[in-house]
């Protein structure tokens, strides 16, 4: 009987949702570098060991793309069609596990995770863009794709997002085709394998700054690409890209 009253008292234990550990038993505090208060709550529920494994991405070398360090890509680009872009963490092993149990294996929970994560990433965009974000769209999966996975990881992050911060998402893009996973392929197949693959929803005209979510940065090919079919498809709505990603590799 004493056993249960103390239960009853006792703080309810929640378990990571990565890892599944008691997530208050973190060792010390750790800074959440988010002000939005439900992005916020939901990194506070990580535990102490996967809350400390984040690498954010809190000093951005690259003032285009984002990267901690400085980027050849960025520099090798004759021609760029999105103004700039943020992201939240570097693609380490860690997130690469993080990414593969949400993408592949199904772990729904981490997709509050992941987009608390982009929160970050939004949130230092903010500071280099104060105008705000008049609409905010997402990378589509190709069709084949979508079937086999069931969702588009991008739009989740992309409407939690909008959620939360108050912005209109609306779907602005088609892709065309089906092509075999950016990674394994060098910089020049991730250009030409991009070019063409995007097409324009037709919709109502949009014009100032569009915010264009993403999963993964790693030559800008795909967000690049994304931007040009968006500034070209109505060059009379004035349109201004900027890429938001959860990682950058």
């Amino acid at each position: 009987m004493l056993f249960n009253l103390i239960s009853w008292f006792a703080p309810s234990q929640q378990d990571c949702p990565v890892c599944g550990r008691n997530a208050s038993q973190a060792s010390s505090p750790i800074v959440v570098p988010v002000k939005h208060a439900e992005p916020r709550r939901i990194l506070t529920s990580l535990c102490g060991t996967c809350r400390k494994s984040i690498p954010w991405i809190t000093h951005a070398i690259c003032r285009i793309c984002g990267r901690a360090e400085s980027c050849e890509d960025c520099i090798r680009r004759q021609n760029r069609y999105y103004a700039l872009s943020r992201c939240a963490v570097r693609y380490d092993p860690q997130m690469r596990d993080w990414l593969a149990l949400y993408k592949y294996r199904g772990n729904e929970g981490l997709e509050a995770v992941l987009s608390a994560m982009l929160a970050f990433a939004y949130e230092r965009l903010c500071e280099v863009t104060p105008s705000g974000f008049d609409v905010i769209t997402s990378v589509p999966l190709a069709p084949e794709r979508l079937r086999a996975r069931g969702y588009n990881q991008a739009e989740r992050l992309a409407i939690r997002l909008a959620e939360w911060y108050g912005l209109e998402y609306r779907p602005m893009l088609l892709r065309l085709r089906h092509t075999e996973k950016q990674s394994l392929k060098t910089r020049r197949s991730r250009v030409v394998d991009m070019r063409g693959n995007f097409a324009a929803v037709p919709t109502d005209l949009v014009s100032g700054t569009v915010l264009l979510v993403d999963d993964i940065y790693t030559t800008g090919s795909t967000l690049d690409e994304c931007a040009r079919v968006l500034t070209q498809a109505f060059p009379e709505a004035s349109r201004e890209v900027y890429g938001l990603l959860w990682a950058r590799s």
